[in-house]
């Protein structure tokens, strides 16, 4: 009898700690497509970002703060010769993996610049890695890795 019920309950803690595994990955995945929705909000969406968070494109960005005055500065360019231009991010393919209060994601992110006056550019697809960390519930993104297809 005692060793049916220690099967049951390694049964159900085996189970629940798949549950957790599954919720978590998809609180990463909910980050991840709100991140990439609110690419023309960058205000908003720096709020899912850690304030150490390091970007790395052409090259490396270990100052948040830095880096969205930099993408705020780009964006009022842009949006000034083009007020009516939308920016549209995409996200497809994501892979996740939770190691605890970390989570590695990747994914290809389509970029779209839809103009209000002039051509049409073709979209950027990029390859994205993103290192979360959960903090009292909470996942943020604590590294961004960007590679140009």
């Amino acid at each position: 009898m005692k060793a049916l019920i220690t099967k049951i309950v390694a049964t159900f803690l085996l189970s629940s700690m798949s549950f957790l595994s599954f919720s978590s990955e998809k609180e990463v995945l909910d980050i991840i497509y709100k991140w990439a929705a609110l690419e023309s909000d960058l205000d908003a969406q720096s709020e899912l970002i850690r304030d150490d968070r390091v970007m790395i494109t052409s090259k490396r960005w270990p100052n948040q703060a830095d880096n969205l005055m930099v993408q705020k500065e780009r964006r009022a360019a842009n949006l000034s010769r083009d007020p009516d231009l939308k920016i549209i991010a995409t996200i497809s393919s994501p892979e996740v993996r939770i190691y605890g209060e970390v989570a590695i994601a990747d994914f290809v992110r389509r970029y779209d610049f839809i103009p209000g006056i002039g051509e049409m550019s073709p979209p950027n697809f990029t390859y994205i890695t993103l290192v979360l960390v959960e903090e009292d519930g909470n996942w943020k993104i604590a590294h961004t890795h960007n590679s140009s297809m």
